[in-house]
């Protein structure tokens, strides 16, 4: 009796085994099948697509096809963190996500990215840009962190190149199906000051990287221009859009969404 309940055991035991690894193989069979389709497609949609016809909304419309949501990486400074923005007048990235979502082939999560006080060499040294790769988004929208490469102290232009080459590099490397889009900061009350011996004004170091990363032919928006041109020409001082000297307001922050909003539905092409 004791044979044929240990037998009977054996059997059950290797059943169940049997069972797991016939899951195993079912799960791993189908996670390759949805991988190739996922593959096949992405290239046909890149096929389909090109930098002169491809907007924001058409690379997210087709991920939330795909995938069932378009996840969003901001990565930046703390003006993409959200320091002075409120509760009505969220960030910018919030405010992204939100009109996004009232499309109704859209499904999106933006991961906010920002880090107060970091530059773009701080991005790099603390692992930022790594912590963003390995998190997969299908979009990234990097603000430079210009604001602080040009102060404490000022970042040599060079090695501000330097680092963007590099950080474009790995993007393109480890996520070459993520959409990647470049934006410049907000104007802060510094455009035109010489800050800890610098040799450029604040003003003069967007212009130099925003050449530099056109040159480069890299998705981008800028901001500073677009913002700098929108407060000139309306009814207010740049000090009504700020919070503090360097960090928007809640206004400051609706004027920075409402441009990138514009320029969702244009081609990548003619962002800027």
């Amino acid at each position: 009796m004791k044979e044929k309940l240990k037998l009977a055991k054996t059997n059950y035991l290797i059943a169940v085994f049997l069972i797991l690894v016939s899951l195993s193989i079912l799960y791993w069979f189908l996670t390759k099948q949805q991988e190739a389709e996922s593959q096949e497609l992405t290239e046909e949609y890149m096929e389909l697509t090109t930098k002169d016809s491809e907007s924001i909304l058409d690379r997210a419309k087709f991920i939330t096809k795909r995938d069932g949501q378009v996840d969003i990486a901001v990565l930046g400074s703390s003006v993409t963190r959200g320091k002075g923005a409120t509760a009505e007048q969220p960030v910018w990235g919030t405010r992204v996500e939100q009109r996004l979502n009232q499309y109704e082939e859209i499904n999106a999560k933006v991961w906010n990215r920002g880090y107060n006080g970091y530059s773009t060499t701080d991005l790099l040294v603390q692992e930022k840009i790594t912590e963003t790769i390995e998190s997969k988004p299908d979009i990234v929208i990097f603000e430079l962190c210009l604001i602080n490469n040009n102060r404490f102290p000022q970042n040599d232009l060079s090695l501000t190149k330097e680092e963007l080459i590099g950080i474009m590099n790995r993007f393109q490397e480890n996520l070459p199906n993520t959409l990647v889009i470049l934006t410049t900061a907000n104007p802060t009350i510094y455009n035109d000051i010489y800050l800890d011996n610098g040799t450029l004004t604040y003003d003069q170091y967007n212009d130099e990287v925003s050449a530099f990363v056109q040159k480069q032919g890299w998705n981008f928006i800028d901001i500073y221009s677009l913002m700098s041109r929108k407060i000139a020409n309306s009814n207010h001082s740049l000090e009504y859009y700020l919070d503090d000297a360097v960090h928007p307001n809640g206004e400051g922050y609706n004027l920075w969404y409402t441009l990138l909003d514009e320029r969702l539905s244009k081609p990548l092409s003619d962002l800027k």
